[in-house]
């Protein structure tokens, strides 16, 4: 996961504290009363926490802690977060073992849930659902002691307590007929704090342990407490009542029986693969998973793999208490005809800087066949190739989301062609590509065209004062503002193949001037040259290119399983959808570093970024309504 120490990271850890900070009257003595407008928050009262549905997963609350608590809390729960110092009193130091000694779990997640105003505590129940809650508090627990501390308690445990509160702490050991504490239980566990424990232990049996070090009675207790929740350095996936059934379905007419096709199913935390099974189809396709985690914070696909091309199911989360899903999906034949391609829609998007145009272009294709087409022969590749995309000859530092040149995408003269298979159904393969075009004096000028028929083409030029823009091939649109930034926008419906647009822009500026739309030269942009062209990454991009302008035509192919998520997750929906794009942008920075290294596979770095660029877009699309 990059450094939640980078400015934009900061910037999404601070916006909750400093949110509270800028309400007017807010008085910041703790004894003080809330704001002027603001209920206090409620007492502490056992009777508003819910036990945990299932066990409380550390690492799936990893992330939401660094978005939503790191700003106050610090990184590593010293209580050092960059708005700290702004706060009437210090932020609570999960990293001290003495600050959550005397409170129970159940205290913190009511905490966590209600807030503390007077503190500027803000109340997360009204962006995150309960079992969100119960994994970041369990995160947050966990900053308090380390793997080796919990490992030596449990071999004081094994020898000193198993017997009567048996191996997994459920009072089951041979000689626990009158133990009546089940450390399992979580609605037990969670209102219980570490010195309630460690008071009940030596009421009752002081002389077990008698020998033992202060801290290796802690130890041993928090050894216990991990039979209520998942630590972050444990597996982060534990069987459990869940089933998941489904069919294979040949989808192409006359196809080969999916009788005894292998089906995979892999369990995601945190976008970390956790845990994989295997089976195989039924006659009818049929298949089922049984035992399985009904963590809400687990993600489920379900895969086949028919003549070289895999095929998946939506993201499949059980809900809270839900303990049955169904997955069913369909594979294809494979073909080397491409007449079923089209794009549904085409957007392209131009910015300027001080010598160079930066453009996006957003491709959206669907397949209209019964088959999945796999590309055909190219003069110049050694590999089938399959959409195409023209860019123009002057273009520099190509660079595509979910790809790179030379590896996925292939060039030939001005032509990238992608190598990854198209498969049946309406926007089954999303292409952005981004590229600079630098240009001499103040003048630029740009051509392209579409080498397949598409349903519409939509292009956006942002704004820059005492610049005209020219185009050939498209309809004005006049201009829009997008997420606070005025573009101005041609479209066109029915775009026939390889029809020509051309873009003439003037009054930009030269390479070495100031943009007056930025508040300063950002550090290098006035030395701009043809070889050094900044070409903006997703976050730069995130604020206006997933706007809803953009992408109204892709929705209904990228309606996936979060958006269940998101309407149940709070009535607040819209301040969770913001949250949802920050932690799906982190998660998406996560699994790029991951694969940077080498931890995940090329197949599955491609195939779960696409995915979670589809929930992305499918968030922007609801912010945008």
């Amino acid at each position: 996961m990059p450094s939640i120490r980078s400015p934009r990271r900061l910037f999404f850890l601070t916006l909750s504290c400093l949110a509270l900070l800028l309400l007017p009257g807010l008085l910041l003595a703790e004894e003080n009363p809330a704001p002027i407008g603001q209920e206090p928050s409620p007492p502490f009262d056992i009777a508003q926490v819910p036990a945990p549905q299932t066990l409380p997963n550390a690492r799936s609350g990893r992330a939401l802690f660094a978005e939503n608590c790191a700003a106050c809390h610090g990184e590593t729960g010293r209580g050092d977060g960059p708005t700290a110092a702004s706060l009437p009193g210090p932020a609570t130091a999960f990293a001290d073992p003495n600050a959550v000694w005397e409170r129970s779990p159940a205290e913190l997640f009511h905490t966590a849930k209600f807030g503390r105003i007077e503190k500027l505590m803000p109340p997360w129940g009204n962006q995150l659902t309960d079992s969100q809650i119960w994994n970041v508090v369990s995160y947050a627990w966990d900053l308090h002691t380390d793997q080796l501390a919990v490992e030596a308690g449990g071999l004081l445990y094994a020898g000193a307590c198993a017997e009567c509160h048996g191996e997994t702490g459920a009072g089951d050991g041979p000689n626990g007929g009158d133990v009546i504490s089940d450390f399992t239980d979580t609605r037990y566990a969670m209102a219980v704090s570490q010195a309630g424990w460690l008071a009940g232990w030596q009421a009752a049996h002081p002389e077990i342990g008698a020998d033992f070090s202060q801290e290796q009675q802690r130890n041993v207790l928090e050894f216990v407490r991990t039979f209520s929740y998942t630590p972050a350095w444990t597996a982060a996936y534990r069987p459990g009542n869940g089933i998941l059934s489904g069919r294979v379905e040949q989808g192409t007419a006359g196809g080969t029986s999916v009788a005894g096709i292998e089906v995979v199913l892999e369990g995601f935390v945190d976008f970390e693969p956790v845990a994989t099974f295997t089976t195989t189809a039924n006659t009818d396709g049929s298949f089922a998973f049984a035992n399985l985690s009904t963590d809400p914070s687990v993600v489920y696909f379900a895969s086949a793999t028919l003549e070289g091309i895999s095929y998946s199911s939506p993201i499949l989360l059980f809900a809270e208490g839900q303990e049955s899903l169904q997955a069913d999906f369909s594979v294809y034949e494979p073909t080397d005809d491409d007449s079923g391609i089209a794009i549904e829609r085409a957007h392209w998007i131009v910015d300027s800087q001080p010598g160079a145009l930066v453009v996006a272009q957003i491709y959206a294709y669907g397949n209209s066949s019964d088959r999945a087409f796999t590309g055909r022969a190219v003069e110049g590749l050694d590999v089938p190739a399959t959409v195409a995309i023209s860019v123009p000859p002057a273009a520099v530092e190509i660079t595509f989301d979910n790809g790179a040149l030379g590896g996925r995408f292939r060039q030939v003269g001005h032509i990238i062609y992608d190598t990854a298979p198209v498969v049946p159904g309406s926007g089954t393969r999303q292409i952005v590509m981004r590229y600079a075009l630098p240009f001499q004096g103040t003048s630029a000028e740009f051509s392209g065209a579409l080498p397949y028929a598409a349903s519409s083409l939509n292009l956006l030029v942002a704004e820059l004062p005492g610049m005209e823009v020219e185009v050939s091939g498209l309809d004005s649109v006049g201009p829009q503002d997008i997420q606070g930034k005025t573009y101005q926008m041609w479209q066109r419906e029915g775009i026939a193949p390889d029809q020509q647009v051309t873009v003439r822009l003037s009054g930009l500026l030269e390479a070495g001037e100031v943009d007056p739309r930025a508040a300063g030269p950002a550090s290098g942009d006035s030395q701009s040259t043809a070889a050094s062209v900044r070409v903006p990454q997703l976050e730069d991009w995130t604020p206006w290119a997933l706007g809803g302008v953009l992408f109204l035509g892709l929705a209904a192919g990228l309606a996936w399983a979060w958006q269940t998520r998101i309407a149940q997750s709070s009535d607040d929906t819209k301040s969770l959808m913001h949250r949802q794009r920050a932690e799906l942008l982190q998660r998406i920075a996560k699994l790029d570093d991951l694969h940077a290294v080498g931890e995940v596979s090329d197949d599955n770095w491609q195939q779960q970024r696409a995915r979670m660029k589809a929930e992305l877009l499918t968030v922007a699309l609801q912010l945008s309504e």
